[in-house]
């Protein structure tokens, strides 16, 4: 084999969310890989390895590696995304365009129905052996297009299992035949609850996680805080139609929590009639610091420590365009694995209204539960 080039074959777990989904073959891009994968291989070595990996730099400070990419050429099965998938909420028709127009713009999945290569070529041999060593590892971090952390465009090395010590946190894993159903119903329940009383056939409802640890340390989650602010006549009414535990736990120890999965800068709580807008003076986005990779109808996840800097930060909060505000921060100390472990050992018999037990979403839910306990 040459030591100017390394080859790789390829499998596609889940489907891409693509942006170019409309063109025939347009899935895996080397235009979004290579960007990625420079930046996954400098974070590695420039830290205290800067003479094991040379790159180049361009006038601007922005560092890449020199090696080119080719992927092998694929048609790709185009499948439309189904308006109730629970992971991806993009394709709503905007309505002041035609609908020619809209089957334009909206995005598709695209998949590999077979293994397919890929192939490195440097004149810089320390790259491709480089490449030889940590290109799993990338990609057992990394996923590719959009709603990439809920599991989408996940690719690895052909018939090879999964290593999950690839992984520089801590990782959790379950067995999943629906994937994207499941992580949908997973998300929900660690974040904000599942409410479905109002389906006419099989109600369902579940406090969230985050509540129940919340209330373990003796803290106020963020929507109880907002109702009370805002909504407090709803929240009395409330109280006494439902007696629920969710309602009536309070603490001074009030903080922003939700937010901590990812920044919900405008939330539509339509039931009250109003849009909840949270601001910040230094942060307008953070993406949720939770990655799903699917690999062989397994899910792993873990999190990242990118959450550590939204501790301790103060939002404020309007509801509407009133002039009252809001002003809530994130705790100042918080361990996504210690809330993990909570989350996991919760006893859903208890947690769950005895009424909603035989719905499927208690089954799958406290399937989901269990296979994550065992590991």
């Amino acid at each position: 084999m040459s030591k100017f080039k390394v080859e790789f074959t390829l499998k596609q777990h889940t489907p891409i969310i693509h942006f170019q989904s409309e063109q025939s073959g347009a899935t895996l891009r080397a235009t979004e890989l290579k960007p990625k994968l420079d930046k996954f291989l400098l974070n590695k070595f420039l830290l205290d390895n800067v003479e094991n990996i040379p790159y180049i730099e361009n006038a601007n400070g922005h560092k890449s590696l020199d090696y080119k990419v080719t992927i092998e050429p694929n048609i790709s099965q185009r499948k439309e995304i189904d308006d109730k998938n629970p992971l991806f909420f993009g394709n709503m028709k905007p309505k002041d365009i035609s609908e020619q127009e809209w089957q334009k713009l909206k995005k598709r999945f695209k998949e590999y129905t077979k293994s397919f290569k890929i192939e490195f070529f440097s004149f810089k041999p320390q790259i491709i052996e480089v490449l030889k060593e940590y290109f799993e590892a990338f990609l057992a971090n990394t996923n590719f297009g959009t709603r990439q952390s809920k599991g989408f465009g996940s690719f690895y090395i052909a018939n090879k299992k999964f290593n999950k010590s690839l992984i520089p946190y801590k990782v959790y894993s379950f067995s999943s035949k629906h994937w994207e159903t499941d992580i949908g119903l997973l998300y929900q329940f660690l974040r904000q609850g599942i409410n479905l009383t109002k389906r006419t056939s099989s109600p369902f409802y579940t406090k969230p996680a985050i509540f129940a640890y919340a209330k373990s340390k003796g803290w106020q989650w963020d929507k109880k805080s907002i109702k009370e602010e805002y909504f407090d006549y709803k929240l009395q009414s409330q109280i006494e139609e439902y007696n629920s535990n969710i309602l009536i736990y309070s603490s001074k120890n009030k903080y922003l929590l939700r937010d901590l999965f990812g920044l919900s800068s405008s939330q539509e709580w339509k039931s009250y009639g109003k849009t909840i807008e949270k601001t910040h003076e230094n942060i307008e986005r953070f993406k949720s610091p939770i990655t799903f990779k699917i690999v062989d109808d397994k899910v792993y996840f873990w999190v990242n420590e990118s959450y550590k800097q939204i501790l301790n930060q103060k939002f404020n909060i309007k509801a509407g365009n009133g002039n009252t505000s809001l002003n809530l921060s994130t705790p100042k100390e918080f361990d996504f694995d210690e809330f993990f472990d909570f989350a996991f050992s919760i006893d859903l018999d208890n947690h769950i209204n005895n009424d909603f037990h035989n719905t499927k979403e208690f089954k799958s839910l406290k399937s989901i539960l269990n296979l994550i306990r065992a590991k």
